[in-house]
C-alpha cells in the first residue's frame, strides 16, 4: 500500500532526525506546530555521527508527523529548505523534499498496512546524493522492519 489520495494542500511534513522534538534543530521551525504525531514512513535510513539520511525503500522509519495552519505553510517550507539544503541558489542540494505517505504508529509492527492506517500525506526529506559516499552507514531494521534515529 503505497498511495493515498489526498486532494487538500500538504500541511504537514514527516521527520525522522534533528528536526525531531528534543533533537538539535527543534526549534528552526519558524512557527508552532498545531500538532506533533508519532508515524512512519517508508524508506531506508542511515546514520552518521552528526545527523541521519533517508533514502527510497521499503523500511519503517519512524519519525514525527508536524502539522501546521496552511497559511504559515510557504514560511515553513522556506525556512525547512533552507535548513535543509534544498533548492538554495548556486548550491546543490543535499536532500530532496519529497511527498511521502505517513501511517499510524499503531499500524508499524503490522504486517498488512491498510489504506486506513495512513494519516495524510506530507512533505519530507531524501537524501540527494548515495548517503555512503559520504560516510553513513545504513542503519539495519529490526525484525519488523522498523528503523528510527538515533539507532538503538
Amino acid at each position: 500500500m503505497h498511495a493515498f489520495a489526498q486532494t487538500e494542500p500538504i500541511d504537514s511534513f514527516f521527520v525522522y532526525g534533528t528536526l525531531c522534538r528534543g533533537q538539535c534543530r527543534e526549534k528552526c521551525w519558524p512557527f508552532p506546530p498545531i500538532e506533533v504525531t508519532p508515524g512512519w514512513v517508508h524508506g531506508t535510513l542511515f546514520d552518521r555521527a552528526d545527523y541521519p539520511a533517508m533514502t527510497p525503500g521499503e523500511d519503517r522509519v519512524t519519525g514525527e508527523l508536524w502539522r501546521f495552519a496552511r497559511e504559515v505553510m510557504d514560511q515553513v517550507l522556506q525556512v525547512i529548505d533552507e535548513v535543509e539544503g534544498t533548492d538554495q541558489p548556486g548550491c546543490p542540494n543535499l536532500y530532496d523534499r519529497v511527498t511521502c505517505d505517513v501511517f499510524t504508529i499503531e499500524s508499524v509492527a503490522r504486517e498488512n498496512v491498510v489504506e486506513a492506517d495512513c494519516l495524510t500525506r506530507a512533505w519530507g526529506y531524501h537524501y540527494s546524493t548515495p548517503p555512503e559516499l559520504d560516510g553513513f552507514v545504513r542503519i539495519r531494521p529490526t525484525p519488523l522492519l522498523t528503523v528510527s534515529w538515533p539507532p538503538k
